[in-house]
């Protein structure tokens, strides 16, 4: 699938898979649901082709070198067993080895490669709302390596002129993006090629032979395809939350909305009878450790508004986990003065050169101080401070004990300029963590400063 914010799709795990392994009992095949047969049925390999396979192993050794892949046994169990109900009984093709891994990477998107190992990002699992949804993005990158499109798309873009000019624009800097998976590229001696294929998925035709093939996959495996549907919508909602500058690209891949509409007619046909879909709260709790991951970069890469919305999210499925209330204080407090949802002059032409602008060319307080020119950013500056102030507080009704919640809220204090609540909350973390923690000088630094500030005399 498409990386240009349609998202790619991908799978997720970290054991392998051999077909006996990912074989679960056969379905009854729904009428008329069957998945096409590409030039993948036929494929021979090339010495370019085993090159290719060569160089996604390194991929996958660097990946893991450089601590990208979260590995969490709750997590992996989860989608191992959506990945083996979507693999079902089907041959596995030659040198092929399933694998399904997370990326640690807060950018919604997913990637198959030649060799069978299936990554989908924390950004994604983050987005997804249900089991079935995870079926049907496990089913179009099963497609992907069943039918052998990396190969394939790996000869044809050989051949191309532009390949040079796909190259300077994957090397493009996009925040939160690819700068580290280029560098992998880089360090494990892969073709750039690779991380292209990776990056922005396939030709149309390669793109919507893998949705007709992963939505007749999840079906035959007993799910719900309008959860894919859904899933397509759920991908157009969120394209908007942040601004992000992006290279370009010549695939021309059908947009979204059409996609939706081919799942819907799809699913109107062939849904069985008693499909699955999944409870939306057993997902959330079985990716959380995902989407906690990812709301940390997303503050880390300047994606406030997302971190807010995966927040909210923990916060209203476990109310009572002051882990979760203190990554919601957190994200409002990085929000600063910008709103939770993009204002309708952020979709203009000139909303759109403003926040190119402010990415681009400003660091993150740079961009804040720029807000901070209206009294209406003003204004919601001081409601996200006061939801910040809320959460943590909330936090600690729930466990006086969880030290972060005070740490947080001291530093929330000090942005206030209100020292002596500061200092307060300072003083409880440090007596919390006692020497256990990493940060106590740090913190003990931030204590002696507001301190100081406090019995400064006031101008």
């Amino acid at each position: 699938m498409s990386r240009i914010l349609t998202a790619i799709f991908i799978f997720v795990s970290f054991g392998i898979l051999e077909a006996q392994q990912a074989s679960v009992p056969s379905q009854p095949t729904p009428i008329g649901v069957h998945p096409s047969e590409g030039p993948g049925a036929a494929f021979q390999f090339t010495k370019a082709d085993t090159n290719l396979r060569a160089e996604a192993d390194a991929m996958d050794a660097q990946f893991e070198t450089r601590g990208l892949v979260l590995h969490d046994p709750g997590l992996q169990a989860f989608v191992d067993k959506v990945g083996k109900r979507v693999l079902g009984d089907r041959s596995v093709p030659e040198k092929v080895t399933y694998r399904f891994l997370v990326l640690c990477d807060p950018t919604v998107n997913a990637f198959a490669l030649p060799n069978g190992s299936v990554y989908i990002t924390t950004g994604l699992l983050a987005l997804l709302e249900c089991e079935a949804q995870l079926a049907g993005v496990l089913g179009h990158e099963t497609a992907h390596i069943y039918e052998r499109h990396p190969y394939l798309e790996n000869r044809s873009i050989r051949k191309k002129t532009v390949v040079s000019e796909i190259i300077a624009a994957a090397a493009a800097f996009v925040p939160g993006g690819y700068a580290t998976w280029l560098a992998t590229a880089a360090t494990a001696n892969i073709s750039t090629l690779l991380l292209i294929e990776s990056i922005y998925g396939y030709s149309r035709e390669m793109e919507s032979q893998a949705d007709h093939d992963g939505l007749a996959a999840m079906t035959i495996a007993g799910y719900d395809p309008h959860a894919m549907a859904v899933a397509f919508e759920l991908l157009d909602q969120d394209r908007t939350l942040e601004y992000e500058p992006r290279p370009t690209f010549y695939h021309d891949h059908p947009n979204l909305t059409k996609r939706r509409e081919e799942a819907l007619a799809f699913a109107d046909a062939h849904t069985p009878t008693s499909a699955r879909v999944g409870l939306k709260m057993d997902y959330v709790n079985a990716v959380a450790p995902a989407i906690v991951f990812n709301i940390n970069a997303d503050i880390e890469s300047r994606r406030p508004r997302t971190a807010v919305a995966r927040a909210t999210r923990l916060v209203d499925a476990f109310p009572g986990d002051p882990q979760y209330r203190v990554l919601l204080g957190d994200s409002y407090r990085t929000l600063g003065a910008k709103t939770t949802v993009p204002t309708p002059d952020e979709f203009t032409p000139d909303g759109e050169n403003k926040q190119r602008k402010q990415v681009l060319k400003m660091t993150e307080e740079e961009e804040q101080k720029a807000l901070l020119k209206t009294p209406e950013s003003q204004a919601t500056l001081r409601e996200n401070q006061a939801k910040a102030e809320k959460a943590f507080l909330a936090a600690i009704e729930r466990n006086p004990e969880y030290a972060l919640a005070y740490r947080e809220l001291g530093f929330l204090y000090q942005d206030e300029s209100r020292f002596a609540d500061a200092a307060i909350n300072y003083r409880h973390y440090l007596q919390l963590v006692a020497d256990t923690s990493l940060d106590r000088l740090r913190i003990g630094r931030r204590l002696a400063e507001v301190e100081k500030l406090q019995a400064a005399p006031p101008h």
